[in-house]
């Protein structure tokens, strides 16, 4: 496959380079980079490798200790004291839904990271949240009109969804409505297919359900060939996390791989895909976050062209998917004199 290079200084045009297609077989990860994604220096990001990418099952001891652990990492610490001041009652306007330091978004971003309704901050924020988009939601539950800025409405159900409320009649109504939206053509393929596929699928109404195929077709067919495509914006190359209103290649494929079969990795578009993805890490299996925070996000997750244990995560989280994951059992064995 071929894609143009990055942009030079001083206007040069791109040059064309080539992303080599992904040999067949697992994708190999050196154990060193799995001990780096569990290291209990960074708290949160051990417990969703635990959880996620090693499946750990929920009474694993290792898991149940990163979670009682997961409030201590700074990142989680800085931000749930910036939620509790933004969910006060003094607390003055916008402070629920400005982008990116209102309530909402800070409680987005910490389920982006592994945390839910075990959470008190967390738990509270989804009474607020329930409280806020009361009028709206009932409105949608009489099939009346409903002015609602979907963006933010989107934000607030899939926290509501990842901290206890996936199942509430309420929420589910609102997903329903985001379904209509998608199927007549608006709303965001891949932050509605992120959502819509977090509901247990025993409890999705029939729309949500074709809206979820709607969307995972047209994420496949279209956007992501587009993301692909010579003169595309570079910066949808570029993993960021946490993303916000913005998208990435890595998160379109994220949001794949949580609703399609494994089977479908020899799609052209979904293979150039995953090649491109594999060639932004380096030897190690480690990708940077390449783009920086969200404005106004009031801490800082990691540093912008660094090494990032998120993008790593949810990049070998996507590999493991559709490719399957190939580690090594441990370093070869020294040769005794």
């Amino acid at each position: 496959m071929l894609r143009p290079a990055r942009p030079r200084p001083g206007g040069v045009p791109r040059l064309w380079s080539a992303v080599r297609s992904l040999p067949e077989g697992p994708f190999p990860v050196p154990l060193s980079t799995i001990d780096w994604l569990v290291s209990r220096e960074n708290p949160a990001s051990r417990y969703v490798a635990l959880r996620d990418l090693l499946s750990r099952p929920p009474k694993d001891p290792d898991l149940r200790k990163a979670k009682q652990a997961f409030a201590r990492d700074p990142f989680v610490r800085e931000t749930l004291a910036f939620l509790r001041a933004r969910l006060a009652p003094s607390a003055g306007a916008g402070a629920l839904e400005r982008r990116y330091d209102g309530a909402v978004w800070l409680a987005l971003f910490l389920t982006e990271t592994g945390g839910d309704g075990a959470l008190p901050q967390l738990h509270r924020a989804g009474d607020v949240l329930l409280a806020r988009w009361e009028k709206t939601l009932v409105a949608i539950e009489r099939h009346e009109d409903a002015d609602f800025d979907a963006s933010l409405f989107r934000a607030a159900l899939r926290v509501l969804a990842r901290v206890g409320w996936a199942r509430d009649a309420r929420v589910l109504q609102g997903a329903d409505a985001l379904a209509a939206s998608a199927l007549a053509g608006h709303g965001r393929t891949e932050k509605d297919l992120l959502f819509l596929a977090s509901l247990p699928t025993e409890v999705r109404s029939e729309r949500v359900t074709r809206a979820i195929s709607f969307l995972s077709a047209r994420l496949l067919e279209v956007e992501l060939p587009a993301a692909l495509a010579a003169g595309a914006k570079e910066e949808l190359l570029m993993p960021g996390f946490p993303c916000g209103d913005e998208t990435d290649l890595l998160e379109m494929l994220f949001a794949l791989a949580g609703v399609l079969p494994a089977e479908l990795r020899r799609d052209p578009a979904l293979s150039r895909a995953l090649a491109e993805l594999a060639a932004r890490a380096d030897h190690r299996a480690r990708w940077k976050l390449e783009r920086p925070r969200p404005d106004r996000l009031p801490a800082a997750l990691e540093r912008t062209g660094e090494l990032s244990r998120w993008v790593t995560l949810r990049a070998l989280s996507v590999l493991q998917h559709f490719l399957g994951l190939e580690v090594p059992p441990g370093p070869p064995a020294r040769r005794r004199p």
